[in-house]
C-alpha cells in the first residue's frame, strides 16, 4: 500500500466536510459544531497555510484521512510547537500505518522550525493512546481551560 500526504486544495472541500463530520461525532467531542466550525479550519489551511496546515491522507491514490496542525509559539520550550487539532482516518484504512508515517512525514517537513508537536487524545479513544506512546508521546498531567466567547 502506498500511503502518501499533500496540502489540502480547493478540490477537497466536500471529502474533508464528510470526513470532520465523521471526527466531530459524540462521543469524541462535548459537543457537535456547525458546519461553519467544522469547515473553519479547512479555510484557514488556505487562507493562512504558516499558521495553519491542512493534509489529505491517500492510500493507493484514494482518500484515507486527514490532518489539522496549527503552529503556535510555547513558552515552555523556547519555540514554535505544532499542535495536531485533528488526526482522522477513515475506519476502512485504520490499523495500517497511516497515522504514525503522517507523524514521522509532519516531524521531517517541520525539522529544525519546531520544537514540539502536541495533540489532545480522548480518555475513551485506547488505540490512539498506544499510537502516540509507541511514537514518543507523553502525557501531560495538567488540564486546560477555556473561554468560549466572541472578544
Amino acid at each position: 500500500m502506498k500511503i502518501s500526504f499533500r496540502k489540502f486544495e480547493e478540490k477537497d472541500r466536500d471529502v474533508f466536510f464528510s470526513m470532520v463530520k465523521k471526527f466531530y461525532a459524540p462521543p469524541a467531542v462535548l459537543h457537535f459544531p456547525s458546519d461553519e466550525v467544522m469547515m473553519s479550519s479547512f479555510d484557514a489551511s488556505l487562507e493562512i497555510p504558516e499558521l495553519v496546515k491542512g493534509y489529505i491522507f491517500e492510500c493507493d491514490g484514494k482518500v484515507s484521512g486527514y490532518a489539522v496542525v496549527s503552529m503556535k509559539f510555547e513558552t515552555e520550550v523556547g519555540g514554535m510547537a505544532a499542535w495536531i487539532e485533528e488526526l482522522f482516518v477513515e475506519e476502512d484504512y485504520r490499523s495500517k500505518g497511516i497515522g504514525s508515517n503522517f507523524i514521522e512525514h509532519l516531524k521531517e517537513e517541520l525539522s529544525g522550525k519546531i520544537k514540539r508537536i502536541r495533540l489532545e487524545v480522548g480518555d475513551e479513544n485506547d488505540g490512539a493512546k498506544q499510537l502516540y506512546k509507541r511514537l514518543g508521546f507523553e502525557m501531560l498531567d495538567y488540564r486546560q481551560m477555556i473561554i468560549d466567547k466572541e472578544f
